[in-house]
Formats: structure tokens, C-alpha cells, sequence
């Protein structure tokens, strides 16, 4: 499709960002490619969702989760996550939209397709899109560019339809008004708190109590589930070390590669700061600003400009080094730092530059010109770069190739034995512990294998790997005996929330019938607090873990009904509290109505989304194949 823009686009620079490219496919978290599958895990209408792109979708799920709760993630928590099942969600979400896109008349056109394309920054060289630019970053992600516009093209799709469905979202007058009085009016009310902590002492622990507990929560007591680990890494420093670039190599790669090596004007210089806040007053300012004149006025008597700047300057960087900035360019500096520099030959000193750091005295040392740099003094990087792209291709090729040969021989070892390759491990993972040979998003992978399977290619921060799941050790419990501390303590705060519950219930029935929390309260010996005037937009200080039925409890409280109908959830702990009075919201300014308007259009927005993506899996047939 963008054989025509190939054709006509001048050359590119290797290295680029990939993750600018990665970030387009932000309708669904696109997976990079597809390899070979030998099952599908699902069919949504006429397309099957192989395991390979499942398992991408999965290992994205499984890294994001990772990056936000870090080394807490246990395997306990991954479970509740349920992220398997969220996956595959994912995925036939996806192609239910395709689905549907087509049923609407929305699929993305060629045309669009090649204008996104043509706009992605990475894709470009001096602002314009580079056929060879293009072409290199989607070998480098192991992509061809059918592949690459066919991701494209769905992504495309996915937001169009988004856009059509969700454009249907209207928001009336009496709406706006009804949500910001719910989040903007405020109460008062009277409460007592109650800790399950404090009732731990009250529960009786039998031994028999313990084990029953303990059988009915060993979901809770697992050992996690363990595989053991065979693999062969191809180290792409060891590949490297076996190419050596030639003369026609360099040269072809210097000239395929000449915008890469352009060089900026350049100033070499040394400075004198002194520092002022920009919101400094300007009495100060001024102040300041003659202390930098008299300096100036004594370097450009003759004085040395770096003993000036030992003595006075205020960057802390560049003093003790006499202000040396070393070489920069235009866009490295602050604009009026860069106007004034640039605009100094060798020797010159500038005047007063007022920048937001203070007031700076600008000395030119040296200035080098715009230029291409010739290929002697790039040769090393370019050696480098054909090197590790060498190095890269042939690992890719030796992981393949292994691959097919463990697959055929059903064992990594015959197979690393027969292509002369080291077999490392076998070594014992779980998901949650950390293993400096798998990354997460590789764990992730391995985890997804049954017992004798074997990996595709795995991407590793040193290279390739291709690994065989040896044996797996499936969760199991962990002894009574083991854990025995560990369950008491379970159970003493499990029975304790139970106490609390219990107690707070009989006061709310007890406050209820005298119409008093205050004299309940006063009767139990138990302090009663009053909050201050609070809403759901800015709540009490010490109720703000209130969420969910308890928040929309406490804001229903009225004179007429002053006590909610059961305790409330505080973190925790248990509430109940009586209504002591209301303070309803000011008149709505046009800058509020804004914004609740928008809040509500975007509430509205995903429950329209999810009522379409429902019809259309009504109309569609979604059928698993494989649990995951």
C-alpha cells in the first residue's frame, strides 16, 4: 500500500526510538507481531485468536501490572487480578470491534492508513517521512509491512468506531444540575468508630477452630506453582565478536546513513551566573543585576574570565571548573542563553542575559560549524552499529533454528547438542519470586507452556533464548503445621471484624430506637467525634476511606432519615453515624457546569461503549476452544 511513498523518500539514520512507534497502537495495546501457532484459544465470528497472540497480550498485561506494584506483586495477587482471563477479554473485545466497524461502515481506508503512517515521528528523517527509515524500524521489530499496516489499519478502525458510538453521549440541563449538587452539597455528621483490632482479644482460638479456618481459606496458604527450566541464550556481545565489518560495508552504511552524521553549530563557552528567583522582587533584581555589572565590567577590563567565574559564579555545575560549558548547541540552552551565545565570535563577551535561572555573562571560546562528519571519525560507531545488528540477525536465525529442532526433537538438550550450543538450567521458577536469567514479561511466557513445551524465542536484554519447560509442580498446600502463627493471626483478625460488625450493628439498632446516637454512645463509654461540614468532593478528613454503598450511604442521610440502614465500611474499620445537618451547593458557574458536563458526557460514553460491545457479541459467535 505505501509502495509509492518507498519509492520516493531519501534516506534515514538507524538508530530511532521504537517506542514511538509501539505507542500507536493505543486502541487495544497491539501485540508486535504474530508468529507460527500450532492452536488457537478462541474464534470470535470467522477469526481465530492464536495462543501466540494471546500470550503477547498477556505478557503486556502481566509487565504493567509488575511496573505499578513492583516487588509486592505476589502470586496470590495475580490470581485475584485474574489476568489470564482479562487477556483473552482483551482480544475478543478487539475483534468484536473489527466486527462491528464492518457492520457500520467504518473500517479504515487505505488512504488513512498511509496518512497516519506518513505522520509517525519515528518513520522520519528532517521532518519527513524516509521509506529506508521506515522499512529498518520494522525489521528491527521482527515485522514485515503488511504486517505493520494491517495493526495499523485496525487501530485506525477501533477509534473511528469509538468515536461514532461514543459520539452519541448527550447531557441535559436537569443531569448537570442532579450530579453537582450529589458531589458538591455537604453534611455534617455525628459517628463512632469501631476497630476490629480492638476485639482480637476477646476471640477465643481452639485448635479445631484453627484447622477448620484453615481448610476453608487454603487458597490463601498455596505454595506456589513451580516449573523447572531448561534454555539456551544466544549472547549477542559473544556474536559480535565474530563480525568483522568490510571496507564496502562501512562505506555503503555511511552513505545509506549521511543525515545520521549531520552535525549542529556548536559553541564551546564559559559563563558566570548569578542567580535570582523569577519571582524575585525588584528591589532584589535590582540589586543582583548590578552586582553581574560590576562583574562584567571587570572581565571585560582584561580580568581573567575564569577567575571571575571560580570567585562568582552560582552554578554549582560549572564554578569550580572556571565556568567551562563545554560544547553545546542552539537547542540545548535556554533560547535567550543560546541568542546570546551564538551571536559571539571567539574572544567576545555578551552583555547582562537574563535567563530564568538569573543573570548570566557568556564568554565564546570556540565555534564549530554545521556539518556532516566525515566517515573517519564515525567508523567506530558505524562498526558498532553493523556489529550489533549482525549480531542481532544471526541470533535471530540460530534461535529459529533451534526452536524447530527442540520442537522436532521434543528436548532442548538433544537439540542444543546436535547445533553445538550450551543448555542452561535446569533451574526452578514461580511468577513471583525474582529470576536474574527471566525477566517478568519471559516468566510470563514460560507460564504459559505446558510440561515438555517448547518456547518460542525470547527476548532477552543479552539476546535470544529459547527455553523447555522440563517439569511443573502445580500449587499445593502448605502444611497446617507450617503455618500455624501465621493462621492464628488470620483467624484472630478474621473473627475480630466479625466482633466489630456485631457491635456496631447493635448500636446502630440501639441509636435508631432512642433517636440518639450521642446517648448510645455516652452509655457504651464510647467516643463520639463530629465531622466538619464535608461533600463527595471534598471529604472529612478522618472519612475519607468511605467508598462505594457506604459513601452513598452517609450523602443519603436526611432529617428524615438520619441513621444509614447498616454500619458502615471505613478502611477496616465500622462506622455509625447519625445526620446532624446539610449545607447545600452555591449556584453553578459556567466554568462548574463545564465541568461536570464533561465528567457526565465521559460516565455516559463508556456505559454507551459497553452496551454496543454487548449487542454486538449477541450478533457475533464467540467461541473458546482452550482455557486459559
Amino acid at each position: 500500500m505505501l509502495d509509492f511513498v518507498r519509492k520516493h523518500s531519501r534516506s534515514w539514520g538507524i538508530k530511532v526510538l521504537l517506542w514511538l512507534v509501539i505507542i500507536v497502537f493505543v486502541g487495544w495495546g497491539g501485540y508486535l507481531y504474530q508468529t507460527r501457532h500450532e492452536y488457537d484459544i478462541a474464534r470470535v465470528g470467522d477469526h481465530f485468536i492464536s495462543t501466540s497472540e494471546y500470550t503477547t497480550v498477556y505478557n503486556n498485561m502481566v509487565e504493567g501490572v509488575r511496573k505499578q506494584f513492583g516487588g509486592s506483586l505476589s502470586d496470590e495477587l495475580m490470581r485475584a487480578l485474574n489476568l489470564r482471563e482479562q487477556a483473552l477479554q482483551t482480544l475478543i473485545q478487539h475483534y468484536l470491534i473489527l466486527r462491528g466497524a464492518k457492520d457500520l461502515g467504518l473500517m479504515a481506508t487505505n488512504d488513512e492508513v498511509r496518512l497516519k503512517i506518513l505522520e509517525i515521528p519515528a518513520f522520519q528523517s528532517e521532518g519527513k517521512f524516509d521509506a529506508k527509515r521506515y522499512e529498518y524500524v520494522l525489521r528491527q521489530m521482527r515485522m514485515t509491512p503488511d504486517v505493520f499496516e494491517q495493526q495499523m489499519s485496525e487501530d485506525i478502525t477501533t477509534h473511528k468506531v469509538q468515536a461514532f458510538i461514543k459520539g452519541r453521549a448527550v447531557v441535559t440541563e436537569d443531569e448537570i444540575l442532579a450530579d453537582y449538587h450529589l458531589n458538591r452539597d455537604q453534611i455534617k455528621v455525628s459517628y463512632v468508630v469501631l476497630d476490629p483490632a480492638s476485639f482480637e482479644d476477646n476471640v477465643s482460638v481452639a485448635e479445631s477452630a484453627l484447622q477448620g479456618f484453615y481448610r476453608n481459606h487454603e487458597d490463601r496458604y498455596m505454595e506456589p506453582e513451580r516449573r523447572e527450566i531448561a534454555y539456551v541464550v544466544l549472547n549477542r556481545e559473544d556474536l559480535e565478536k565474530e563480525i568483522h565489518p568490510s571496507e564496502d560495508e562501512i562505506n555503503r552504511y555511511y552513505e545509506d546513513n549521511l543525515a545520521r552524521f549531520k552535525r549542529e553549530k556548536q559553541v564551546r563557552a564559559q559563563h558566570i551566573l548569578l542567580r535570582v528567583k523569577p519571582d524575585a522582587p525588584h528591589a532584589e533584581v535590582d540589586n543582583i543585576r548590578a552586582q553581574a555589572r560590576k562583574i562584567l565590567d571587570e572581565a571585560r577590563t582584561g580580568k581573567d574570565f575564569a577567575g571571575l567565574a571560580n570567585k562568582y559564579s552560582q552554578d554549582e555545575a560549572t564554578a569550580k571548573k572556571s565556568g567551562e560549558l563545554g560544547f553545546f548547541s542552539s537547542k540545548q540552552m535556554d533560547k535567550d542563553f543560546s541568542a546570546a551565545a551564538f551571536a559571539l565570535q571567539p574572544g567576545e563577551i555578551s552583555e547582562l542575559v537574563r535567563t530564568p535561572l538569573g543573570f548570566d555573562i557568556i564568554k565564546s571560546e570556540e565555534i564549530t560549524e554545521e556539518r556532516t562528519a566525515p566517515i573517519k571519525e564515525v567508523r567506530s560507531e558505524i562498526e558498532k552499529d553493523i556489529r550489533s545488528q549482525g549480531a542481532q540477525d544471526i541470533a535471530f536465525k540460530q534461535a529459529r533454528n533451534l526452536r524447530d529442532l527442540a520442537y522436532a526433537r521434543k528436548d532442548i538438550g538433544k537439540a542444543a547438542l546436535e547445533m553445538k550450543m550450551k543448555v542452561s538450567g535446569p533451574v526452578w521458577i514461580t511468577m513471583s519470586e525474582d529470576q536474574p536469567a527471566f525477566p517478568a514479561p519471559i516468566k510470563a511466557k514460560l507460564f504459559e507452556l505446558g510440561e515438555g513445551d517448547v518456547s518460542d524465542m525470547l527476548e532477552l536484554p543479552k539476546g535470544l533464548a529459547v527455553a523447555q519447560v522440563k517439569s511443573i509442580k502445580r500449587p499445593q498446600p502448605i502444611p497446617f503445621e507450617n503455618l500455624k502463627d501465621k493462621v492464628t493471626t488470620d483467624f484472630r483478625a478474621d473473627q475480630a471484624r466479625g466482633l466489630a460488625h456485631k457491635r456496631a450493628s447493635e448500636i446502630l439498632a440501639q441509636a435508631k430506637e432512642k433517636g440518639s446516637l450521642a446517648d448510645v454512645a455516652g452509655a457504651r463509654n464510647i467516643n463520639l467525634r463530629q465531622s466538619e461540614f464535608f461533600s463527595m468532593r471534598d471529604p472529612d478528613k478522618d472519612l475519607k476511606l468511605l467508598q462505594g454503598p457506604s459513601l452513598n450511604s452517609i450523602f443519603s442521610l436526611q432529617d428524615s432519615k438520619p441513621f444509614p440502614e447498616w454500619p458502615l465500611e471505613l478502611g477496616n474499620k465500622f462506622v455509625v453515624c447519625q445526620f446532624q445537618g446539610k449545607n447545600p451547593a452555591g449556584e453553578l458557574s459556567q466554568e462548574e457546569k463545564a465541568e461536570v458536563s464533561g465528567r457526565i458526557v465521559r460516565q455516559k460514553q463508556t456505559a454507551i461503549w459497553k452496551e454496543w460491545l454487548t449487542e454486538i457479541s449477541k450478533t457475533t459467535k464467540v467461541e473458546r476452544l482452550k482455557e486459559v
